[in-house]
């Protein structure tokens, strides 16, 4: 069954190159994408037909660092994707609740009107991230923290954070697929560095620590689950708007 979502603007619509350039491509990692006019709005169209939103994904759920990764990735993606077709990467909604889900992939809504721009809107998703956490799950706690304390900085790289981020496990795979001896422990010291000067302090502070209790402290209704088996909620698209709860 088709699904759709719509965004509105109060602006007459105009037809510009990026709509035609959606309309007329499948841009890898978007959600297929149809402008209109109507009553002097402008009305954007999305197929989220088979997918679920991430606010939704994860209202009563933890994000766990393997989960946080897939969602780096496919940022990364379609980033270079939306650059390959000369279009504004900063239309990209970083928001949850336009940030689709299905078959280990995301998919984001290319929304023309957006005035943000993508690192402002990334550090936003960096906020939601820290909230989502599973803080049972270490290498998730490392992943959040470094992700929000390196998008407070001015012009930072969302290409090398990421990539930073998914380092360690792209070369535990490739070690692995060798199968061969990585030399010299002095080596392989070398071969697994991850800037850990300066961001060890991260690894450093345990749950006992400042930042990780407060965070406990914030985080513990939502205690019950974290270990409970995700169950994504399919086909639950009452949910889909849902507000998010106080907590």
């Amino acid at each position: 069954m088709e699904r759709k979502i719509t965004i509105e603007e109060s602006v007459p619509y105009t037809e510009d190159y990026q709509n035609k350039m959606l309309e007329e491509n499948q841009v890898g990692g978007l959600l297929e994408m149809h402008g209109r006019g109507m009553d002097d709005k402008s009305c954007y169209d999305y197929d989220v037909s088979g997918k679920v939103s991430m606010k939704a994904l994860y209202e009563k759920h933890t994000m766990s660092g393997e989960e946080i990764k897939i969602l780096l990735k496919s940022i990364l993606r379609v980033v270079k994707e939306v650059e390959r077709y000369l279009l504004n990467v900063n239309c990209i909604l970083m928001d949850p609740e336009y940030i689709f889900y299905t078959e280990e992939k995301y998919y984001f809504c290319y929304y023309p009107p957006k005035e943000k721009s993508l690192w402002e809107e990334f550090h936003h998703l960096s906020e939601y991230l820290v909230k989502c956490a599973d803080y049972q799950d270490k290498e998730c706690v490392q992943l959040v923290f470094l992700l929000h304390k390196e998008t407070m900085k001015e012009n930072y790289s969302l290409e090398q954070i990421i990539k930073e981020c998914v380092k360690e496990e792209e070369e535990n795979v490739l070690a692995e697929d060798k199968n061969t001896d990585l030399g010299t422990e002095e080596e392989k010291e070398e071969s697994t560095y991850f800037d850990r000067t300066e961001h060890d302090w991260i690894a450093s502070q345990e749950m006992g620590s400042t930042i990780l209790r407060e965070t406990e402290n914030l985080w513990t209704p939502m205690k019950r689950f974290l270990h409970r088996r995700r169950k994504p909620k399919w086909g639950d698209w009452d949910g889909l708007y849902i507000e998010e709860e106080d907590l």
